[in-house]
């Protein structure tokens, strides 16, 4: 009994430990309880006992593990290797334990190369997600077909034939291009390509273009290297300095952190480069605060002191690049001083940064994706990509210019079916809104949303959510009434990563991860592939949508098997991937027209900044949740923001206080946080509150677009902000009906 104890103990501190790392575990609320069932209830229904006698002086805290101990007659417990599938770098390996059908806590697959064992705060707590009580688990529609009408439950049969008619009136009516299908990266699982192969085969119909997260950091990388293509994360133990130059790996990417404190332990140094001084501010050792959307300018001067002080690798630049000339040309257009003060860096940080990137070597850059909000970002990420080309830092261990991979590639594209799409037409998706209201010959009628909360997700909501109020009738395919869902007319609930079968390939490192099933499907959620290939038999192309979910694995995976990496041996284990290099352009050989690394060679001007909106509103992630996926519980109470002092000062707002937050396209009752941390002249923002529950930071972003690669230039926005109105009957206008 006392070895059981000890057991009890250690596992005890390992929560401690996992709750230092950014999760949280809490005996009254274990992996697998209902919503608002409580510990008790949970333990008699497994039949579970009290701690009685020596055990019940362990307290509270080993309440749960020493039951399950003591119990006569406990279940059987099975342990299912599995992998995480949000939208997320880490891509974490899985153990899930489950008891009775049910998973009863999620851990981290000890030989994953990259995770190690341990599981950020988002996946260890998604069993709350799966048995959350919001959870929608039957078929629902919309009595009398409107939006204003009630939801209520139907079966299977009906809504796939409700489904299926509406396609079809649609495909009849005005051709496939009526219909749009919005799909984005609700689960990163390869299955999803699968999705589009159904809207192909039937003729293809209207579709997103762009990205709301990373386009156009893949735009600015193809045009200086041919493709983005960053360097493993293990690599980094062969840097002796890194630039973290916009990430914030404390919140969106745990993983890393050990590899920089590994890093750091063995005598290398970490500098942030953010004009935030975020969380992950205290892994480094020195945090540079430029000015927000201000980084170009800081690589320039970064670049003008090196080529000033002769430390540029003159043999790599005559070699392996092109577009030198003008690059310096572009340069000589502006002096130190100035593009110090348009960067808020003093001169001598400057020198001081430049220096230690140029000499201290093998040096790596790692972007974050708040580069990623400008209209200039792809020139923000080109300009930085000049200082690897500069200092000969590209192709060697430890060095390079990395945001991520284009790890799709790994699969086979020909299963998406994309030669039978004979109708094409795309809406640019940073500009949803407009795009639905202005498209004609024909219009819009009908929206089929798989894996995505445009509404909530998208620049310039209420214009969404206004665009989507016109539609004949919209399809959601989630597990929860999201903002979106209030503007559908059929919800068909689907299944999470851990109640199907899939493979996963991250963006963030290239360990290929099976996903097994884990439990049976909750209620009677379904997974994407039943939906349409159910879908696909009432409209005449079964057979052609026709296979086993391990069958369409094994075709997607046919690139990799061909490297030696079968579909059996991923979902025993994670596999590293064998033709993802630890070092990319280790050759000196770049897929651009001139065989060489681009230099950019003009730089556009952001857009003036606005009087009548004197901040800038940023958005980042949270450690808590991903993007819009949170639960009730999750979700906190007010719309909060972060500001300087100053700003604050200014604005005449105490902390603390409630005010008005106000863009050009909307406004909302936020709570103020005067923080230190925050740069000057901006407000920060947790980017994924529901509107619903008085959050919503799309609500204020302006529908604007990266001059490359069709991103949302969210950072564009400009706020202001305003005392809270003392008239009766004034209030904030974020309301949706």
């Amino acid at each position: 009994m006392l070895d059981q104890l000890d057991v009890a103990v250690d596992r005890q501190r390992r929560v401690v430990a996992h709750a230092v790392e950014g999760g949280e575990e809490n005996p009254e609320t274990q992996p697998g309880m209902r919503h608002g069932e409580t510990l008790s209830r949970y333990m008699t229904e497994r039949g579970m006992t009290r701690p009685v006698g020596q055990v019940a002086l362990l307290g509270l805290g080993y309440f749960h593990l020493a039951s399950k101990i003591c119990s006569q007659h406990p279940p059987p417990m099975t342990r299912i290797y599995t992998s995480c599938t949000l939208d997320c770098p880490d891509g974490c390996g899985i153990v899930a334990e489950v008891v009775d059908g049910r998973i009863t806590r999620l851990e981290g697959h000890a030989e994953h190369e990259f995770t190690r064992g341990y599981l950020c705060a988002k996946t260890y707590r998604f069993p709350n997600r799966l048995y959350s009580a919001e959870r929608i688990l039957h078929p629902m529609k919309r009595e009398g077909g409107t939006l204003a009408g009630a939801w209520t439950r139907i079966g299977w049969e009906e809504a796939l034939d409700l489904a299926a008619a509406r396609i079809r009136e649609r495909l009849e009516a005005e051709g496939p291009l009526s219909i749009m299908h919005y799909q984005r990266t609700g689960s990163w699982g390869a299955s999803k390509k699968l999705n589009h192969r159904f809207w192909n085969l039937l003729g293809g119909v209207t579709t997103p273009s762009g990205s709301l997260c990373s386009g156009a950091s893949r735009a600015g990388q193809t045009m200086d290297f041919g493709t983005r293509n960053g360097h493993d994360p293990m690599d980094l133990l062969n840097s002796r300095l890194v630039l973290l130059w916009g990430r914030n790996p404390m919140a969106t990417n745990l993983h890393l952190v050990p590899l920089l404190k590994q890093l750091r332990a063995d005598g290398g140094r970490v500098v942030l480069i953010d004009p935030v001084r975020s969380e992950s501010a205290t892994v480094c050792d020195e945090h540079i605060q430029p000015r927000v959307a201000a980084d170009a300018e800081l690589a320039m001067a970064m670049a003008k002191v090196i080529l000033e002080e002769g430390l540029q690798d003159q043999d790599f630049l005559d070699s392996h690049t092109h577009g030198l000339a003008g690059f310096l040309a572009m340069l000589e257009g502006h002096s130190l001083p100035a593009l110090s003060a348009a960067c808020g860096i003093a001169e001598e940080d400057i020198r001081r940064l430049a220096r230690a990137y140029a000499t201290q070597g093998p040096a790596a850059i790692l972007f974050g994706w708040g580069l990623n909000k400008y209209r200039h970002s792809a020139e923000i990420f080109r300009c930085v990509d000049a200082l690897a080309a500069l200092t000969g830092q590209i192709g060697i261990p430890g060095g390079g210019a990395s945001h991520g991979f284009n790890t799709q590639r790994l699969f086979d594209k020909s299963v998406e079916a994309a030669d039978r799409a004979t109708h094409r037409r795309s809406i640019p998706e940073p500009m949803l809104g407009r795009g639905l209201l202005e498209a004609q010959d024909p219009p819009v009628r009908m929206m089929f949303v798989t894996g995505g909360n445009p509404i909530n997700q998208s620049p310039n909501s209420l214009l969404v959510a206004e665009a989507f109020r016109r539609l004949d009738f919209t399809v959601l395919v989630d597990a929860f009434m999201t903002d979106t869902a209030d503007y559908a007319h059929l919800f068909l609930p689907t299944t999470t990563f851990l109640e199907e079968e899939d493979v996963l390939v991250s963006w963030g490192h290239n360990i290929v991860g099976g996903v097994n099933q884990a439990i049976p499907p909750v209620g009677e959620a379904r997974s994407d592939l039943w939906i349409f290939q159910q879908l696909a038999g009432r409209l005449g192309i079964g057979a052609e949508m026709a296979g086993t979910p391990r069958e369409w694995l094994e075709r997607l995976m046919a690139p990799l098997a061909r490297h030696g990496v079968t579909l059996d041996q991923v979902m025993a284990g994670p596999v590293r991937c064998p033709i993802a290099p630890m070092v990319p352009f280790a050759d000196r050989k770049f897929p651009t027209a001139s065989g060489r690394f681009e230099f950019i060679t003009a730089m556009a001007r952001p857009p003036a900044g606005n009087p009548d909106y004197p901040l800038t509103f940023v958005t980042n992630f949270s450690k808590r949740w991903l993007l819009s996926q949170m639960t009730q519980d999750e979700h906190p109470a007010s719309a909060t923001v972060r500001v300087d002092p100053a700003s604050a000062a200014e604005a005449g707002i105490a902390d603390g206080q409630h005010a008005l937050l106000r863009s050009a396209v909307g406004t909302l009752e936020v709570e103020v946080k005067i923080d230190h941390r925050i740069g000057p002249g901006i407000v920060l923002m947790p980017v994924g509150t529901w509107i619903k529950r008085g959050g919503g930071a799309n609500v204020l972003t302006e529908d604007v677009m990266s001059n490359f690669g069709q991103m949302a230039a969210y950072g564009d926005t400009r706020v202001r902000l305003e005392p809270l109105p003392t008239l009766a009957g004034a209030a904030p206008e974020q309301a949706m009906a």
